[in-house]
């Protein structure tokens, strides 16, 4: 019995197990048939839920691993170097397609990579391109000189003021040239002369293209002459074949000085071995003196001019004029550049770098007193310009900038540095110009050939004097007879002399009711045209055409024109200096013909 109840307890136990399992696999079942697999949607590797596809994740997005400081400065160098790479393939594939059919193409690809790289460097591998395409050969490559100057010269043109292209190739042309000069040995003589001739012809075609000024050409002149060897001579001769012509019509008097320069040099330097060379560059430069042209200076004449135009193009398109663009350095600019620092560079310092320590051994104690007196003179200036009621800052600096010249060359020279010659900026510069030319005890001819060049440089100042002396016009209760005839003398020099005004500018003036000071202002002013001019037909152009405005009469001007005749038969035909057979006075009966006349028969009338 025992037996079998312990063996129905085993059956029995064994049923309630397999009644569990038959549980678990019941309930297993139904967790499995809660979903069918075919009817649900699985995402696809590569989508989201959606079925948007999912870019895979980039090795440069995922996160790098950590590198110690010394393997990332290698890591950066290999990338900096691979990038100077690229930048040196893109600049050769475009400079060796350059042509005078893609000139301008190459410039405006060359411009384009200022965009990706780094200033200096493209800069700096243009130089280097120029240096070893053009300049560091054995013969000299008179043809492909102004090709590639031109079409770096648009690249200065498209880059601006942001780049400074020009001024960097500038400066590292004459670094270079000058290099040469004090490091030439005779084993390497004819070599050196042939990169020296190659860098003075970009030299050139940087002023043809208007990159450089004409005083940067003479001075270079000059530096040769002073040396006169025998490689100074043929440097000479290249310049003034490739832009003599051009030197010629921009300053005639600084190449009479040459010419008389070099005869000088000649007549002094007998040991000379080249004679025959020096006596080929006096009639050459007889030559370019009489205006005679060589077929060969013809040639070179035709092709700059060609390439002028498409240089042209560049500057329609970027809305540059010639004044802009051309850098009016002087060669002692680049010379001193370690010393004196870039004065044409924006951002880059000058004037704390003019006072340095020299290499002639001036220390610095010499150059503190040189700072305290011109701060002294500045406080000097900036004291003189409130007393006469300079009441802003552009009117004070140009005061001092006036006040504070040398010469008028330097005048002028700081007033476009300063930027006071701009449009709208010029009207300060004017009216503080003929307020200081007024106060002067006698007249100054100092601030009459400033205002010229001013009047040369920027048109707009013609206007903004015709507008100050309209002004004055309107207040001669506060004008003294000092400041009537300083500036009577002014004006002369503007209209007589220079020709940058006309003569109506006296239509505003009521010269029927006059008081003494306009009557003084206007004797001066006229007695100074009949007393220094000699040609007849130039007194009767200047009283003639000088009143019309626009070629055509009207009531102001044949106003003028009686008044002024009135103002000559009471007035100036009473004048002491209106004596018999005088210049005077057949200057003055020309003048009252002129006006006399009518405006149609002045026009018609040879």
């Amino acid at each position: 019995e025992e037996g079998s109840e312990e063996g129905s307890e085993e059956d029995g136990d064994e049923k309630i197990d397999t009644g569990n399992d038959s549980d678990e696999e019941g309930a297993s079942s139904e967790k499995e048939l809660d979903y069918c697999t075919s009817d649900t949607y699985q995402p696809r590797s590569g989508e989201d839920i959606y079925g948007r596809e999912i870019d895979p994740v980039s090795e440069e997005s995922k996160a790098d691993k950590y590198l110690p400081p010394h393997l990332r400065k290698i890591k950066d160098s290999d990338d900096q170097e691979e990038k100077l790479r690229a930048l040196k393939r893109l600049l050769n594939n475009a400079l060796n397609r350059l042509s005078e059919d893609t000139m301008i193409s190459v410039a405006q690809s060359l411009a384009q990579l200022y965009e990706s790289y780094s200033t200096a460097d493209v800069n700096e591998y243009i130089w280097s391109n120029m240096f070893n395409a053009i300049i560091d050969k054995p013969n000299i490559l008179e043809s492909i000189i102004p090709v590639y100057v031109a079409s770096l010269t648009g690249v200065h043109l498209l880059t601006g003021d942001t780049v400074q292209l020009g001024g960097y190739l500038i400066e590292q042309t004459i670094t270079k040239l000058w290099k040469i000069f004090k490091t030439k040995t005779e084993n390497e003589e004819e070599e050196s002369d042939k990169v020296a001739a190659n860098l003075i012809l970009c030299v050139c075609y940087m002023y043809n293209f208007g990159l450089i000024h004409s005083v940067f050409m003479f001075d270079i002149i000059r530096k040769f002459i002073s040396s006169f060897s025998e490689l100074d001579i043929e440097l000479i001769l290249l310049i003034l074949s490739h832009s003599g012509h051009s030197l010629r019509s921009d300053d005639p008097l600084a190449l009479k000085e040459i010419v008389l320069a070099v005869d000088k040099q000649h007549a002094l330097s007998s040991h000379t071995g080249s004679t025959s060379r020096v006596e080929f560059m006096i009639s050459s430069m007889a030559n370019l003196k009489n205006n005679k042209r060589r077929k060969q200076d013809m040639v070179y004449n035709d092709r700059t001019s060609k390439l002028r135009k498409f240089l042209g193009r560049i500057k329609v398109e970027t809305f540059r004029s010639s004044d802009s663009t051309c850098l009016r350095i002087r060669l002692d600019d680049i010379l001193n550049v370690e010393t004196k620092g870039r004065w044409w560079k924006v951002g880059a310092s000058w004037i704390g770098n003019q006072y340095q320590k020299s290499e002639e051994g001036e220390n610095n104690d010499g150059a503190e007193p040189k700072l305290q007196k011109n701060d002294e003179e500045e406080e000097e200036l900036l004291q003189l310009a409130s007393k006469c009621r300079m009441n802003t800052d552009s009117r004070r600096s140009v005061f001092c900038i006036i006040m504070g010249s040398s010469d008028c060359d330097d005048a002028f020279e700081k007033l476009v540095r300063a930027g006071a010659l701009k449009n709208r900026c010029e009207r300060d510069c004017v009216r503080v110009l003929m307020e200081c030319c007024s106060t002067e005890k006698n007249h100054n001819p100092f601030y009459s050939h400033l205002a010229a060049r001013i009047c040369d440089y920027q048109p707009q100042c013609k206007f903004s004097f015709q507008l100050a002396f309209w002004d004055m016009f309107k207040q001669w209760d506060t004008v003294t007879q000092r400041k009537a005839s300083n500036l009577s003398k002014l004006l002369f020099h503007l209209v007589a002399v220079k020709q940058s005004l006309k003569m109506n500018v006296l239509k505003t003036l009521d010269i029927e009711d006059m008081k003494e000071t306009p009557l003084i202002f206007l004797t001066i002013f006229f007695s100074k045209i009949f007393e220094s001019i000699e040609d007849k037909g130039a007194v009767s152009a200047l009283f003639g055409q000088g009143l019309l405005k626009n070629k055509t009469p009207n009531e102001e001007e044949d106003r003028l024109r009686e008044s002024l005749s009135v103002f000559f038969l009471q007035t100036l035909k009473l004048s002491p200096k209106n004596k018999k057979n005088s210049r005077f006075r057949a200057n003055l009966k020309i003048a009252i013909k002129a006006c006399e006349t009518s405006a149609l028969d002045t026009m018609t009338v040879k």
